[in-house]
This record gives C-alpha cells, structure tokens and sequence, in this order.
C-alpha cells in the first residue's frame, strides 16, 4: 500500500543544555521541542501555531536538520534522515527548503539577485551551462512576479515583499518536494501579505509542493493550511483539519487562541478565554501538563499528570484530559 505522507515525525526531541545553572554540577536543559509527533501528506500544507517561545522556528529547522535533533525519527519519504550525515544531508537541500523569516538576513548583501537564486544551481546542478542556470533564474523570476531586468540588482534595492518572493524564487530552484516557510509574511504589509500567500498557494499547485507553514497569525494559517497544529511549551496541544479546528476547538489553549481573534467589527462581541498568568519558564517546565498553570479548566490532575495526545474524534487530536 502507498505511503501518503511525504514526512513522519516521531517522538521528536530538541533540547538545548544550558551553560550556567544555579546548582553545582547540575546540567539544565531547555526542552524545545518535547516529544512532538505527526504526520504531513504529499501535497498539504500543514499550519503551525502558537505563541512566540513555543518551539515552531526550531520544529522547523531541526526537520530539515538545520539543528541536530536530540532524539526521535524524522522519516521524509520513506527513510528516517535522522540517520543522515556529510553527503546525504547536503543531498536533503535538493528535497528539503528552509524560507526564513526575514529574506534580507538570510541573503548575502555583496551578491547580485541572480548570484542569489543561482548560486544552489552551481551546487547541485553542475551538469548545467551558466546560459542554462541564468535562464532557470529568469524564468524563476518571472514566476514569482519579479523582471529579469532586476537580476543585477542587490537585496538592499528591493522592498520587503520583493525580497520574499527572491528568497521564495531561490526555494523553489531547485524543485523541492517539501517547504518550510517560517513566519514568512509576519513583517510585511497586509496587502503584501496577500499577494505572497498567494503566490504560495499558486506555487503550491503548480509544482505540487508540499508545506509546513510556522505563524503565529491564525487567520492567514486558517486560510492556506490543510490541517493545524498547536504548539505551547514544546508540546502539541491539538492537531486537526483546518476547518474541523476553528469550527469545534477541544483544547483550552486552542480556544484561547481563536478568541483572540478580532471579528473587525467592534459591535459583534467575540467569546473569549481570557488566559492569566505567564508562559513557564521552559526550564522549569510544569510537571503535568505544560497548560496547567494558565488553564482556566486545570484540576489537581493536570498539575501532576501529563495528558497523551490522543484522538478525540475523527482525525482529530488533543492533548488534554477533558478534551
């Protein structure tokens, strides 16, 4: 029987050990990502959300082993890359494509638009003249809504939304199977926001990719995901079809989230699940469910006990007791 699902995460684990601790010979370690598992299908686009510090940038950069994963699988297209070293990660890069948050840190200043977008043509498509690789740049820029005539400008000449689509131009050169676009429209205009959300969502079909799409902004992730994953503390707290999540939320955390939301009109009045108290220190991480201390539904179980992320219903997981 075929695989549907282009990637598989298991038990995943990324934490960082701290240089100073309070107590002598003590090793302190900041749990990232806490044993998180699911599932991504060729062709969807999978959201992830949740607050600032919850452990989405660096989901992200450890699937694409950008950091060394702590421990867990991680099976991209039938093979567990954690697994991998040297060569047969570098060939990842092919497959796998990282889109950062800000597009101008994440490309060079001294090179030229087309040094940008060619230079993983030089590293993985050697078998190509310059004349071939340059016309995979023009055409990549065409596609992206930029001119050929602007390939011999450099990324400070460019607005914030044109540096995107240059970065989404370089993501896409070299035909990758899976994206991860990490807050990749957060610091631009809402205008500009449509227009790359859109051209994501046509890249999408065109070349039948495959996203993880990482925002703290749940409209936009409402409007471009499949299916949603909600990240507090490292942990996943619900996992569900996009529509099937905002219709019947079962998490305390995913109702908080989706209350937040501003309906635009100040006469309609939105039901909200005011949360009090502070986001944990991820280093001293609530025993029991890593929600306890800000849930408005906690009992003494949850503060002792953590909840498996379990089916509630069709297709659709939580992580919580009385879900």
């Amino acid at each position: 029987m075929k695989n549907d699902n282009i990637l598989e995460v298991r038990d995943l684990n990324k934490h960082f050990l701290m240089k100073k601790s309070l107590i002598k010979d003590r090793q302190v370690f900041v749990k990232a990502v806490n044993n998180i598992s699911f599932d991504v299908k060729r062709g969807q686009t999978l959201g992830v959300v949740g607050e600032s510090g919850c452990g989405k940038s660096t989901l992200g950069k450890t699937i694409l082993r950008l950091w060394e994963p702590t421990s867990g699988t991680i099976t991209f297209n039938g093979e567990n890359i954690v697994d991998y070293d040297g060569e047969k990660i570098r060939s990842l890069r092919k497959d796998m494509q990282y889109i950062f948050q800000d597009p101008y840190s994440s490309m060079n200043p001294k090179m030229t638009i087309r040094d940008i977008i060619m230079e993983p043509l030089d590293n993985f498509r050697k078998e190509l003249s310059t004349k071939e690789k340059e016309e995979i740049v023009v055409s990549l820029l065409e596609i992206v809504g930029l001119s050929k005539n602007e390939m011999n400008r450099y990324p400070h000449e460019f607005s914030g939304g044109q540096r995107q689509r240059i970065v989404i131009a370089r993501g896409i050169s070299l035909n990758p199977k899976f994206l991860v676009c990490d807050e990749s429209v957060s610091a631009l205009d809402v205008s500009v926001q449509a227009q790359i959300i859109n051209l994501l969502v046509e890249l999408k079909k065109r070349f039948n990719l495959t996203y993880m799409f990482i925002s703290h902004d749940l409209r936009v992730v409402k409007f471009i995901s499949d299916r949603i994953m909600v990240l507090y503390l490292g942990e996943v707290m619900e996992i569900a079809d996009s529509n099937e999540l905002f219709a019947n939320p079962r998490h305390p955390y995913t109702k908080s989230l989706i209350g937040s939301i501003s309906k635009g009109n100040p006469r309609v009045k939105n039901p909200r699940v005011i949360l009090e108290g502070e986001i944990p220190n991820a280093m001293n991480a609530p025993i029991g469910c890593p929600f306890s201390t800000r849930c408005p539904i906690a009992t003494q179980k949850c503060h002792v006990e953590k909840p498996l992320l379990r089916e509630v219903d069709s297709n659709h997981l939580a992580s919580c007791f009385y879900a």
